[in-house]
């Protein structure tokens, strides 16, 4: 490439007579003069006055009016001619011998960063007069852009490879980072699909969601540094979305750790989502774009300095996994705080930190540094979420497999059909809060043809609780066999149940029917019995399993014929609608005499938060009923 430069009476202008490769760089001899006035793409305008500067050594654009003039001279007979500009797309308008070109300026929302166009030149014109008029705005100042990278002059075929090399290097740059952000949103997809097979882990939603809104924003910041699209999405989107990752970077992190946000995360993620604003106010030319980085910056910084704290934390108080985060959690928010640096370095003039901003070069492959930051913590996350989920898979296993033996225990705590019993109607409705409930109930036999009916609600739930109970039932089985009294049948179980049930205690009300209408009730600490409509008044002893050498009385009634007994677990009472209004006592009294089905239904629609269980008993009328 050769420039050489000829002084003409009216300014400079290069001399574009020998080509060598078939162009000529026309970056230096540009007159220059801020303000807009449309005569001043004239040919014959006087420039001689006009500062003078080179294209490709101008700086960062400035929110301004400004005209850039070149003459150019070419030989007697110069073969076709095109011309190459790679300068920011829409803001700048290309004249050439005071006619316009089809390069002009653009709405705010169209500006590129510097991109090539190419401009053919009129045949059997010797010498031409190049004017460019520009008016770079906030929205293409924003972030440190050039004006111009280069213009030249050649032949068409020269021309085409040379803007064919200037767009491959532009958009080879952008190759690095279109697949680490690719590999970002596809491991968005892969937690969402964690999360999916692991509803109860909310860690695996707050990742995808980061994950994704990490990539959408690099994505969009690097598609518009390298002028695939406009530079308006970095300003409007991909920049605010700073403020959401962090938010779900401190969802994640505490969700991870099994913690809950406390008021002052509340807070700072209150205001972090408020932060955009400014963000929109600097796009809007209201806020000076160095405060506003070193704003950001500081904003992002607590979630990358507390949060691996925070982890070590909980890391040397047993929580192992949090360990596994602690570098990860490093990388993405401490990355995009020093790109904020350096970009406040760069804007200031002061201080050499513009090595945070600039990319890391591997051989021909220039990679950014937050992509750098993005990639590390995929990797890393990537290794601790394989763990983690084989961790989970395998706890899941192990609680489906209790689950099912609970749920084997269970069918022998609660009688899929009452045995029948002479001279009484029974009837019973179980719902059950969780897969597996602690409440039990059976009626046993005894040698005297009398009948003992227990219902017992065993603290806990799970697989424990059912053992526990079935524990119980096999104990009042042996009882029930050898004993008459309800008092003494619960003060023996009660004995047993101290020495055996592991921390879990029973409430359980025993019953014994006879044939005569003679009703006898014992009550470990358990809601006493309803009969036609009135609470029955019984001793509430303490519940099974709590004191070892606990005595429990009894005191008996008649039933007549016709009456109606109700006997219930605390799920009934203990109902409770969504603004925490209980069912309540009174509510259970005025249905008591109503069947067991409808009883639990109401309890059920009223809102549950226990297992519901009604055992209905009702003494025959007649010996023919």
């Amino acid at each position: 490439m050769l420039c050489l430069f000829l002084s003409l009476a009216h300014g400079q202008a290069v001399d574009a007579a020998k080509w060598l490769s078939g162009t000529v760089d026309l970056n230096a001899g540009w007159r220059t003069h801020a303000g807009d006035d449309l005569a001043w793409a004239q040919s014959g305008f006087d420039d001689s006055g006009w500062k003078t500067a080179e294209l490709d050594d101008l700086g960062a654009a400035r929110p301004e009016w400004r005209w850039f003039r070149l003459h150019v001279k070419q030989a007697d007979g110069h073969p076709h001619a095109h011309l190459l500009i790679v300068g920011g797309k829409g803001v700048y308008a290309a004249y050439v011998n005071g006619a316009s070109t089809d390069a002009q300026l653009e709405p705010w929302y169209a500006l590129k960063r510097p991109v090539e166009r190419v401009i053919p030149l009129a045949d059997g014109v010797k010498d031409y007069t190049i004017a460019l008029r520009t008016h770079a705005i906030p929205t293409y100042t924003l972030w440190h852009l050039p004006l111009f990278l280069t213009v030249a002059v050649g032949t068409p075929d020269a021309i085409e490879n040379e803007r064919v090399n200037f767009e491959s290097q532009r958009l080879y740059q952008a190759l690095p980072s279109l697949a680490i952000n690719a590999l970002l949103l596809l491991a968005g997809v892969a937690a969402f699909a964690l999360y999916c097979s692991q509803r109860a882990h909310a860690e695996y939603m707050w990742l995808g969601l980061y994950l994704f809104l990490i990539g959408i924003s690099n994505g969009l910041l690097n598609a518009s540094g390298d002028g695939v699209i406009a530079v308006i999405w970095n300003n409007v989107l991909s920049d605010p979305l700073i403020y959401a990752i962090t938010v779900m970077q401190i969802q994640f992190t505490l969700s991870f750790a099994g913690r809950k946000a406390g008021r002052g995360w509340r807070a700072y993620q209150a205001v972090l989502l408020l932060l955009p604003i400014l963000s929109l106010m600097v796009t809007l030319g209201k806020l000076q774009i160095t405060p506003y980085i070193l704003i950001e910056a500081l904003a992002i910084l607590p979630a990358a300095l507390i949060l691996p704290v925070l982890l070590f934390v909980w890391y040397r108080r047993g929580n192992r996994e949090a360990g596994w985060l602690i570098l990860p959690s490093l990388l993405p928010a401490a990355s995009a705080a020093l790109y904020d640096v350096g970009s406040a370095s760069l804007y200031t003039g002061m201080g050499h930190l513009e090595f945070f901003v600039n990319p890391v070069t591997i051989g021909p492959v220039a990679i950014q540094n937050a992509d750098i930051g993005d990639l590390l913590f995929v990797l890393a996350i990537a290794v601790v979420m394989f763990f983690r989920f084989t961790r989970v898979s395998r706890e899941q296993t192990r609680v489906a497999a209790e689950l099912d033996a609970a749920r084997e225990i269970q069918q022998r705590l609660v009688p899929a059909q009452l045995p029948e019993v002479a001279g009484y109607v029974l009837a019973a409705a179980y719902l059950p809060a969780q897969e597996v409930g602690g409440d039990f109930y059976q009626v046993f036999g005894q040698s005297d043809g009398a009948k003992l009916v227990v219902l017992g609600d065993v603290s806990g739930k799970g697989l424990k609780a059912a053992m526990t109970g079935t524990l119980a039932l096999g104990a009042l089985r042996a009882l029930a066999a050898e004993i008459s009294s309800p008092a003494s049948v619960l003060t023996r179980l009660n004995r047993q149940m101290a020495e055996s049930s592991e921390g879990c205690f029973i409430t359980c009300v025993c019953l014994r029917l006879e044939l005569d209408g003679v009703l006898t009730i014992a009550n470990a600490g358990h809601l006493p019995p309803y009969r036609n409509g009135e609470e029955l008044t019984v001793d509430a002893d303490l519940p099974l399993g709590i004191v070892a050498n606990c005595a429990y009385m009894e005191r008996s009634f008649q039933l007549s014929k016709g009456d109606r007994l109700m006997i219930l677990s605390d799920g009934v009472v203990e109902a409770r609608q969504p603004g925490g209004d209980l069912f309540g006592f009174d509510r259970t009294r005025a249905i008591s005499e109503e069947s067991a089905e409808a009883i639990a239904a109401a309890a059920l629609g009223f809102g549950q938060e226990d297992d519901i269980t009604v055992l209905t008993v009702v003494r025959k009328a007649g010996n023919g009923d």
